[in-house]
């Protein structure tokens, strides 16, 4: 397997547009670049020598064994299947991470404690981290992940209240500054017997249009920068036409 240095994802970086005192909500497939030199944290320190020291980096830390009823832990419960970057991300010792049970994010740099304070009960409401990345103008960057790994487009879902998901409450222990409590978040739950099997093809091939989704390779992946805004602005306008249209295996009669 091809090693992958700090020298060519910094390089990569700057070249899609990453800058100085960038936010930067990242999903991670790195096991598509090739072998980190270094560890995993070789993108971590690469990443912040392009943002600096006032720079912000946003991973998913989703775990839903709160639905199952596991207790949730923001400092000791790991992150399940974001992949080793965000897990990594979590574990650092500064690392502040959000309140909500299932899909939490852990956050490092300038705004990581404006976003961790962020309490609401989907993580996707008015207030959430998620919408105060929005307004921070924060960038999405793909390290090897696909296009469906942006979990903003769930903020876009729910928005759009789209009809094959529903909202589902659920209730359990969550570690708070003062100790263990019964807590109750929500979350928009995709509607199982429809099984949705989604595309956000649409959607990038929108902003491909308008040169807003920047695409470069790296090795045996990608690596992809867009703007937050734009993403938004794509997606809900397609979920606004068709709430559908992004679903490949739409009901007939829909």
């Amino acid at each position: 397997m091809q090693d992958v240095t700090k020298e060519q994802v910094i390089s990569c970086l700057t070249g899609l547009g990453v800058r100085l005192r960038d936010g930067l909500l990242v999903h991670s497939a790195v096991q598509y670049l090739g072998r980190p030199q270094g560890g995993v944290g070789m993108y971590l320190e690469a990443i912040q020598a392009v943002i600096g020291t006032e720079g912000t980096l946003v991973v998913p830390t989703f775990n839903f064994g709160f639905a199952k009823g596991e207790p949730y832990d923001p400092i000791e419960t790991p992150s399940q299947g974001m992949g080793a970057f965000s897990e990594y991300v979590r574990r650092q010792p500064q690392a502040l991470r959000t309140s909500h049970p299932m899909q939490s994010v852990a956050v490092l740099g300038r705004y990581a404690a404006d976003l961790a304070e962020r309490d609401t009960l989907s993580a996707f409401d008015p207030g959430s981290a998620f919408e105060r990345m929005l307004e921070l103008d924060f960038k999405l960057l793909l390290l090897g992940a696909d296009s469906r790994a942006t979990s903003m487009f769930h903020y876009c879902e729910q928005r759009a209240d789209v009809p094959y998901r529903y909202w589902k409450d659920f209730s359990g222990q969550v570690r708070t500054p003062d100790g263990w409590q019964t807590r109750t978040y929500r979350m928009f739950v995709r509607d199982l017997e429809l099984n949705p099997q989604l595309t956000l093809d649409p959607v990038v091939a929108d902003l491909q249009a308008r040169d807003e989704w920047i695409s470069a390779p790296l090795n045996y992946g990608r690596v992809t920068v867009c703007r937050l805004a734009d993403f938004v602005r794509a997606a809900d306008r397609i979920l606004a036409e068709d709430p559908w249209s992004l679903v490949l295996n739409r009901p007939e009669d829909r």
